[in-house]
């Protein structure tokens, strides 16, 4: 596992565990030696006891989340689960149980959510099993030194599941003696409850194990919980202190597939996924807007495309050899990192919060504060003058428009924007069909009703499971 500080960032690569997998030692050329196995190349259960077992448990709770976040070994993750159900992807493949998701009409048997939920799970079940270890082992300072870092990946977990799926999300745990304990389904607002708990249990942590780091990364969980709560000014204080330049990032790998950037994986190396351009006339203008070859050199970099691909040229069709792939530019290597939290988000936070207060003006300064932050636009590879400032708009409903369309460009890909189209539904009072896209498919057919994720049909194996209490039309 390889850690890396840098710009008051917190960068973390994952290591490839299926359970724990650790890392033996080549064994000289002797044949009689390497089939004289005494060891599994798994962490064993009594490796997985006391302090010394700490660092194994949080390398595989991180490495866990980034697998669930963005990783490239499955169908989709909750990035690419964000982006298909809101306007940020559309689908330029064939295979029919994305294209349910990106059309808005998934079925409980569709294949290709199974791993994505069971990932999720997994990597909150692996940070709670490390913050219970750590809770029974930890004695000292130095062996806390991951706790609040684990606490708030729990929560971040949480808020994934309130943000991206049903409403009805089982929580199971699987016990110290091995037995299991099935959870009922969780609704919206108890997933979000659990989340904040997870991110004020980081916060209450005291001494060295507490950096600045941890800090604003549990903060900004908590503000993200709040916001999806509708409670817009605690929002605003929690994430008051963090700076705009701070990053949390998740740093990919080469190694192998499941450490790949799975948004890597899906668009530039194979043409699967495409950034969408005003889907079904509803959506924002990703693609346009980011087009490296727009006439004149004038885009919008955050949201940067490309007709390029790897081993294409010219005008590039996707897998289905039909449709134009728009090629997302903000993750082009294999190794790409994606930022899990970061103080931009603080301050759009501070932003909505300014604008729920009947404060448009001091949100329209936040939002232009961005756009010219210097040491903000370096960081992030842009022009100093790409973000020129925006103009106070005259409505309520305008004002609220643009405030989204800057959370939607500045976290572009970061599975962010499901939630946002959500709560305008939820919180704003705007209609399904303004917010999401619908009417005629591109594909054929047309779009569904869904506005979130089911929870797999396999959960209905859980005895304390509803079937039923998942809907899919509810925001």
């Amino acid at each position: 596992m390889r850690y890396m500080n840098f710009l008051g960032s917190r960068s973390v690569s994952p290591i490839r565990l299926s359970g724990l997998i650790v890392v033996a030692a080549t064994l000289a050329c002797n044949t009689d030696r390497i089939l004289a196995v005494t060891d599994p190349d798994v962490a064993r259960p009594d490796a997985l006891q006391g302090a010394a077992a700490l660092p194994t448990l949080r390398a595989g709770a991180v490495g866990n989340f980034g697998v669930a976040y963005n990783g490239g070994a499955s169908d989709v993750e909750q990035i690419h689960l964000s982006g298909l159900v809101s306007d940020e992807f559309i689908n330029t493949e064939t295979f029919p149980t994305r294209i349910e998701i990106d059309q808005r009409a998934m079925t409980l048997a569709n294949t290709s959510l199974i791993g994505t939920f069971f990932d999720l799970t997994r990597a909150r079940a692996s940070s709670e099993l490390s913050v219970n270890a750590y809770k029974q082992f930890a004695k000292t300072a130095g062996d806390s030194t991951g706790y609040p870092e684990i606490l708030s990946l729990n929560g971040l977990a949480y808020i994934l599941f309130a943000e991206n799926y049903c409403g009805a999300v089982p929580v199971s745990v699987q016990e110290a003696d091995g037995s299991f304990t099935f959870g009922a389904p969780e609704g919206t607002n108890t997933l979000l409850d659990s989340a904040i708990s997870k991110f004020n249990q980081a916060l209450a942590v005291t001494g060295a194990p507490l950096t600045a780091t941890f800090r604003n990364l549990a903060s900004i969980g908590k503000g993200r919980a709040l916001l999806d709560s509708g409670n817009y000014a605690a929002a605003a204080a929690a994430v008051a202190a963090v700076p705009t330049t701070f990053q949390y990032n998740y740093v990919h790998s080469e190694t192998s597939a499941r450490q790949n950037n799975g948004t890597w994986s899906l668009t530039q190396s194979v043409g699967r996924f495409g950034e969408a351009d005003r889907e079904a006339a509803i959506g924002l203008p990703f693609a346009s807007d980011g087009d490296l070859k727009r006439a004149g050199g004038v885009i919008d970099p955050r949201v940067a495309d490309s007709v390029a691909r790897r081993g294409s040229s010219g005008n590039p069709r996707g897998f289905d050899g039909a449709t134009v792939q728009m090629v997302q530019a903000k993750y082009p290597l294999r190794a790409s990192a994606v930022t899990i939290a970061d103080g931009v988000e603080a301050r759009l936070i501070e932003a909505e919060a300014a604008l729920n207060a009947g404060d448009p003006a001091g949100a329209l300064i936040i939002l232009n504060a961005l756009r010219s932050n210097g040491a903000l636009l370096s960081l992030r590879g842009y022009a100093a003058t790409s973000l020129p400032p925006l103009a106070l708009q005259a409505t309520t409903d305008a004002q609220v428009d643009q405030l989204f369309h800057e959370r939607a460009y500045w976290m572009y890909l970061t599975s962010h924007r499901l939630g946002d189209l959500r709560r305008l539904v939820r919180q704003y009072g705007r209609a399904v069909n303004t917010v999401f896209p619908n009417g005629l498919y591109f594909k054929g057919g047309t779009y569904g009703t869904d506005v979130n994720v089911p929870v797999p049909q396999q959960e209905q194996n859980n005895p304390n499971y509803t079937p039923g209490s998942c809907k899919q039309n509810v925001a």
